[in-house]
């Protein structure tokens, strides 16, 4: 389920995002191989589900990271990168 729209898709049509912990600090990172260890979290590779994501601020509660900030334009600009590389629309398998 995308944590931006809410809607059901096939996780192939979804990004997962997972929380990298370096010393203090939280960063969120778009997990490519969909392996890294810890909660993740699904949204649509589309600016308007990742805007409403953090509009809605789903990305702490659904990580299980309170205080986590992300920016909306620099998560959509990495997400672009990824789908736009893969040449898949939308897959990053």
């Amino acid at each position: 389920m995308c944590v931006g729209c809410r809607k059901r898709a096939e996780a192939a049509d979804l990004v997962r995002v997972a929380v990298r912990q370096d010393d203090n600090t939280s960063q969120l990172v778009v997990d490519l191989a969909r392996t890294m260890p810890g909660r993740g979290a699904w949204l649509h590779p589309r600016r308007d589900c990742v805007t409403a994501a953090v509009r809605r601020k789903a990305f702490p509660s659904a990580l299980r990271v309170p205080g986590l900030t992300v920016d909306p334009d620099d998560l959509a600009e990495a997400i672009g990168e990824i789908t736009e590389e893969d040449g898949r629309r939308g897959r990053n398998r």
